[in-house]
C-alpha cells in the first residue's frame, strides 16, 4: 500500500491535483506541497497572519492552554490555502484526572474561503477521535477516514451540495461578515454529512480577559457535533471584538457540570 501510494504521488505532475480516493490519500499531509508566498490577488481577510493564545478554565480552575493560529499559506493539492491550526493541552495538574491533547487543522481556499479539508485528533480523558475529511468540488463529493485507537481504520465517501465549511474554518468565514444583534447567519457545513450551521448574533457586551478589555458581539453557533475545544459541549457562545477584525476573545461551552471557558491571553500578528 505504501509503495503504491509513493508511485502514484511521484508520477503526478507537481501542479496537478491528486484525485481523492483511499488509494491515493492516507492523510491530508499527503496533499501539502510546501508554503506559498502571499499574493494581493487573494480575497482580502482580516485574520492573516494571526496567532491567538488562550487560558482554558473549568469554572475558576485553570485547566490548560489553547492556540488558534493561521500563520501560513500552503499549496494544498494544487490550490493555495490558509492553514488553520487549533491546539488544546491540559496542565500537569489537570492531566491527573482529565488529560487533554487536541489538534484540529483546516485548509481554507484563499479565493472563496471554502474548506478544502479538515482533520481532528482529539484526546480528552478516555475519549479518542482521529479522523479527517477532504472535499472534491469538481466531483461534488467528500472523502473521509477514521482511525480507531487500535490502529484500525475505515474510509467513507459522500456528496456535497457545493462550497462547504468545516467547524474550524466556519469561525474564520464568519469574522469578515457584518454582525448585527438579531442576525442569524447560516453556513453550509459538512462533517461527513451536510447540515446548516446557524450562528445567532445575540447581544453586545464588554468583557475583560487577560489580553485586555474588549467591546464584543456575542454569537451562538448551533452545533450538531463535536466542536474544536471539547467533544461533549451542550451549547457554545463566542465573544468577538466589535470591530472589523472580530477577534474571538472568549469562548464558553456548557458541559454536564459547569462550563469550560477559553480566555484570550495574547494576540500575535
Amino acid at each position: 500500500m505504501t509503495l503504491l501510494l509513493a508511485i502514484l504521488l511521484l508520477s503526478t505532475p507537481a501542479d496537478a491535483a491528486v484525485k481523492l480516493s483511499s488509494r491515493t490519500v492516507s492523510s491530508p499531509a499527503d496533499l501539502v506541497r510546501g508554503t506559498v508566498p502571499y499574493s494581493q490577488d487573494w480575497t482580502k481577510v482580516n485574520f492573516f497572519p494571526e496567532k491567538l493564545t488562550y487560558e482554558v478554565k473549568w469554572g475558576v480552575v485553570s485547566m490548560g492552554k489553547s492556540d488558534l493560529a493561521i500563520k501560513e499559506v500552503v499549496d494544498f493539492n494544487g490550490k493555495p490555502a490558509y492553514h488553520i491550526v487549533s491546539t488544546a493541552r491540559s496542565t500537569p495538574f489537570a492531566d491527573r484526572f482529565y488529560k487533554v491533547r487536541d489538534l484540529n487543522e483546516a485548509w481554507m481556499d484563499v479565493g472563496d474561503l471554502k474548506s478544502l479539508g479538515y482533520s481532528k485528533q482529539l484526546r480528552e480523558g478516555h475519549f479518542f477521535r482521529d479522523e479527517w475529511v477532504l472535499f472534491d468540488y469538481e466531483d461534488k463529493g467528500f472523502l473521509s477516514k477514521r482511525t480507531e485507537r487500535d490502529g484500525g481504520f475505515s474510509y467513507s465517501t459522500g456528496t456535497i451540495p457545493g462550497a462547504v465549511q468545516d467547524i474550524l474554518s466556519s469561525i474564520y468565514l464568519l469574522r469578515p461578515k457584518r454582525l448585527a444583534v438579531g442576525d442569524e447567519i447560516i453556513l453550509d457545513v459538512n462533517t461527513k454529512s451536510n447540515w446548516p450551521l446557524t450562528i445567532k448574533v445575540n447581544r453586545k457586551q464588554t468583557v475583560k480577559v487577560p489580553a485586555g478589555r474588549f467591546s464584543c458581539v456575542v454569537v451562538e453557533p448551533v452545533l450538531r457535533g463535536e466542536g474544536i475545544f471539547i467533544q461533549k459541549g451542550r451549547s457554545l457562545q463566542i465573544w468577538l471584538t466589535d470591530d472589523e477584525r472580530h477577534i474571538p476573545v472568549l469562548m464558553q461551552v456548557d458541559i454536564i457540570i459547569g462550563s469550560i471557558s477559553a480566555y484570550l491571553e495574547k494576540i500575535e500578528r
